[in-house]
């Protein structure tokens, strides 16, 4: 029985140092060596000895008492004293338990007198095998860390305890298989868990496993620590992608320029509309940017990495457009590729679809739209297989919806499903404040892309914010980018502009030079004022000092009241 409590020793992580009142080695196992610095016993210095004889063993007043010991070099042990009697000499001994100064856990609380008690008294629990898998010790602090009674499984074979549910797997099992330690994650019946590491005690001649000495931990307050980092993780992971999409957001939205109040607020519905998926119908003059407003509401939705598909419904001829739309299988047609073809709404599946021009589909098309709208299903041309889509539908039209819907032109019920959200573009004529911003950054835009440094003559910001602009911004971008190609030096000057901004324009542009300049200022930093609700903020949008805005703003009410 002394072999076999040697050996469970050398499986235990701590030290274990038993002295007789005269500090003569009674027994150690490994670790006491390897925490000391020695290869054997005799090697331990009797000054060292004495020093652990010395230490007063805890009692009933100091429990948990411990006691440092300096080995030099900076190098020190915890060690915590116990008597133990033995009988037959009747003599009292001493036994310490040492442990490595930085890694020291809480104590077991009872003084044990024997080896036995020693392993019934450690903090890790210990379960005990034979080389079968018969269990024949088990201390109280498997108990603990288990949850499962000593006379639950003492004299009992693993693979029962495994089959009546006891624990979810055995590691005696594994060790005695393999011969090796082996380290696993055990779960008993009451969802604990903890972690196993089996030692193997092998038969010096036989080489055959003996005794399997387990030592077992607590881990389940690890696992669940480490089950709410994963969730704190995935959270912080959340917000992340997020505070991305937000960026992204923010990073497109700056590419629609405007100081207009009515486009202001659109902006703020686009980046609501970005958040959900409903179907959204937008409407304006041909060229006011209702592509730019699709892609920027796809940009902020969780779509965005996914594909963003445009269709020009006026743009390609009714006989194609259904096979354009919603593919073909093979031999659907006479002509039809002989592999098939996927349909512009299947490879737009977990994005976007920009239906533009929606206002000249077909009434035949329309039907099959709206059925692939309320199913959420297409089928190919020559098929009879439903494929499923993910994809949020949006639509533009420059046509007026409710008159196609009153001459029979448009269905009814397709126009209340594409305008879940619906979003009307005001035209550049009634936003005469965001003008000769968008002069400035098409001009930017030219002078990044071409390596130059061109400005505008003052008289050309007259001519144009005359202009109706019945193209919109898209007509702007090329009036601005043709006066770029047209003009001969540095300077952009009226005489640079196209035929289609009239003679009685570029007269303007030198009659009332300073009136014109006067009013779309005033139109600025009144437009900012409306936005911003200070004049702190409306000067600061306007890169301008707020006594700055205070004195233009009070001199151009008085000009534009005397005007009046």
């Amino acid at each position: 029985m002394h072999d076999l409590y040697l050996s469970v020793l050398d499986s235990i992580m701590y030290g274990i140092l038993a002295l007789d009142q005269n500090g003569r080695v009674l027994a150690l196992n490994q670790k006491t060596l390897d925490l000391l610095g020695y290869e054997r016993a005799g090697d331990i210095p009797d000054e060292l000895l004495e020093r652990f004889v010395t230490l007063k063993p805890a009692d009933s007043s100091e429990e948990d008492q411990l006691e440092i010991i300096p080995l030099g070099k900076g190098r020190k042990v915890l060690a915590q004293t116990f008597r133990f009697s033995n009988s037959q000499e009747g003599n009292t001994n001493k036994v310490f338990m040492l442990f490595e100064f930085d890694k020291f856990p809480r104590l077991f609380k009872k003084s044990p007198y024997d080896f036995e008690a020693i392993l019934e008294n450690t903090y890790d629990g210990l379960y005990i095998t034979d080389g079968q898998s018969n269990t024949i010790m088990v201390n109280k602090a498997y108990e603990r860390i288990a949850g499962i009674r000593r006379e639950e499984v003492l004299g009992k074979n693993t693979k029962d305890s495994v089959r009546n549910g006891i624990i979810d797997r055995s590691v005696s099992l594994e060790v005695i298989e393999k011969k090796v330690p082996v380290t696993i994650v055990q779960e008993s019946r009451g969802g604990k868990k903890f972690l196993v590491t089996g030692n193997p005690v092998l038969d010096p001649v036989t080489k055959e496993v003996i005794l399997v000495v387990n030592n077992v931990r607590d881990i389940t307050e690890l696992v669940e620590l480490r089950n709410e980092l994963h969730e704190r993780t995935l959270e912080a992971n959340r917000y992340l992608a997020e505070l991305d999409k937000l960026k992204a957001f923010h990073e497109h939205r700056s590419k629609f320029l405007t100081f207009n109040k009515k486009m202001l607020d659109i902006l703020d519905m686009v980046s609501k509309v970005a958040q959900f998926d409903s179907n959204v119908l937008i409407t304006g003059e041909s060229g006011v940017g209702k592509g730019l407003i699709a892609r920027l509401i796809h940009e902020g939705s969780s779509r965005r990495d996914g594909p963003f598909v445009k269709i020009n419904c006026a743009g390609i001829p009714e006989d194609l457009f259904e096979s354009e739309l919603f593919g073909y299988d093979p031999g659907a047609f006479s002509g039809a590729n002989v592999k098939g073809k996927k349909g512009l709404l299947e490879v737009a599946d977990k994005g976007t679809v920009f239906l533009d021009e929606i206002g000249d589909m077909s009434l035949r098309l329309q039907a099959k739209l709206l059925t692939v709208i309320e199913d959420k299903e297409v089928a190919r041309l020559g098929s009879t297989k439903r494929v499923r889509l993910q994809v949020r539908i949006m639509a533009a039209t420059n046509q007026d919806m409710a008159d196609l819907i009153e001459k029979k032109k448009f269905r009814h019920d397709l126009f209340f499903r594409l305008s879940t959200v619906s979003l009307v573009i005001p035209p550049l004529k009634e936003r005469p404040e965001d003008i000769i911003p968008l002069m400035q950054h098409f001009l930017s835009r030219l002078n990044n892309r071409y390596q130059s440094a061109k400005t505008f003559e003052p008289k050309i910001f007259q001519a144009l914010s005359s202009y109706s602009f019945p193209g919109n911004v898209r007509e702007l971008s090329n009036i601005i980018e043709q006066a770029y190609m047209v003009g001969k030096g540095d300077m952009i000057t009226v005489d640079d502009l196209p035929l289609s901004i009239n003679g009685s324009q570029r007269e303007v542009a030198g009659n009332s030079l300073t009136g014109t300049l006067e009013k779309m200022e005033y139109e600025m930093l009144r437009s900012a004022m409306e936005n911003f609700g200070s004049t702190y903020k409306a000067a600061r949008s306007l890169n301008m000092n707020q006594s700055t805005f205070v004195r233009k703003m009070k001199r151009l009410n008085k000009k534009m009241s005397d005007a009046m």
